[in-house]
């Protein structure tokens, strides 16, 4: 099992820069082209490792928790927070009142694609703090034992 998912991630990973160098050498340095394909077909691509990522994100602490069935407080919990975290993102973002430019069209961005992103960012910088704080903080106990 391990060698087919270790195959499979070189295969992906291969995909991806081949997709990367598609992009890079057959776009068009015309902004006012509307057919970049590379660019679109990438961006798809994208959309399917992240959904290849969650499902096996989720079926990976699925088979554990299944394995450990001690540990579901902690995944309860974990999915508990994580889900307050992106509800607090939302309503701080849908607070907001400011419009984004939306220079290609010459106007602003709507709403809604406003406030998903402003979520998204939020979501982002709580996830960066998190990090930050858990390496200080596994910095400090290694050094103070």
């Amino acid at each position: 099992m391990e060698k087919i998912l270790k195959y499979s991630l070189v295969a992906l990973l291969g995909i991806s820069v081949a997709m990367i160098f598609w992009a890079v050498f057959t776009t068009p340095e015309d902004p006012t082209v509307e057919n970049a394909t590379a660019v679109g077909a990438y961006l798809y691509w994208g959309y399917f490792l992240m959904g290849a990522a969650i499902v096996a994100a989720l079926v990976g602490a699925g088979m554990d928790l299944l394995k450990k069935p001690e540990g579901i407080k902690g995944a309860l919990i974990s999915v508990v927070a994580v889900v307050a975290i992106i509800v607090i993102a939302y309503v701080i973002a849908n607070g907001h009142d400011y419009q984004i430019v939306d220079l290609g069209n010459q106007g602003y961005f709507e709403r809604k694609a406003t406030v998903i992103s402003d979520t998204c960012l939020i979501i982002f910088y709580v996830a960066m703090a998190g990090a930050v704080i858990s390496a200080i903080y596994s910095a400090v106990t290694d050094a103070l034992k």
